[in-house]
């Protein structure tokens, strides 16, 4: 191959290489929080896991963590770090400095992980803020494992 050729792909490679990493630096500490976040909310599920099965043994085979919810896990993650690659583009490129478009995504990221937390720890527990909470938030308990509330109600008095 011309040794002119070969310089100006590699030119071009280097340089191609050089936008991607300028959009997608910035996005790398957001991306992290949001990782954090959604660590945490398995934290939390795992927990809400342990307590349905205190009180409801029956149903154990549904609470246990296998390659399909660590497959799920990994989907969240993936789309989250599309959207915060993505939201990193549009600010780079279209929107500018003017407005934080990264940020705001990141934010929005961490409240919806944050509330989906608080709905794991006020449901099925027994603790009078986790009852004030489930007057505002979804229980989870029903929704995700099909157990109904009042079964739950019966078996512990929630």
């Amino acid at each position: 191959m011309n040794t002119q050729v070969s310089i100006w792909i590699k030119g071009v490679i280097a340089t191609a290489g050089a936008w991607l990493w300028l959009m997608i630096e910035p996005a790398l500490p957001y991306g992290m929080v949001c990782t954090l976040m959604v660590l945490a909310d398995v934290v939390s599920a795992r927990r809400l896991a342990q307590r349905i099965r205190k009180i409801a043994p029956r149903h154990h085979n549904l609470l246990k963590f296998n390659s399909a919810r660590f497959g799920q896990i990994f989907k969240t993650l993936s789309r989250i770090y599309a959207v915060l690659l993505l939201a990193a583009m549009v600010q780079g490129v279209i929107v500018g400095e003017s407005f934080e478009l990264l940020k705001f995504v990141a934010g929005s990221i961490c409240f919806w992980q944050g509330i989906s937390i608080l709905e794991n720890e006020a449901s099925c527990n027994a603790r009078p803020w986790a009852r004030i909470l489930r007057r505002i938030l979804i229980d989870k308990t029903e929704r995700h494992l099909g157990i109904t509330l009042d079964e739950l109600r019966k078996n512990d008095g929630l």
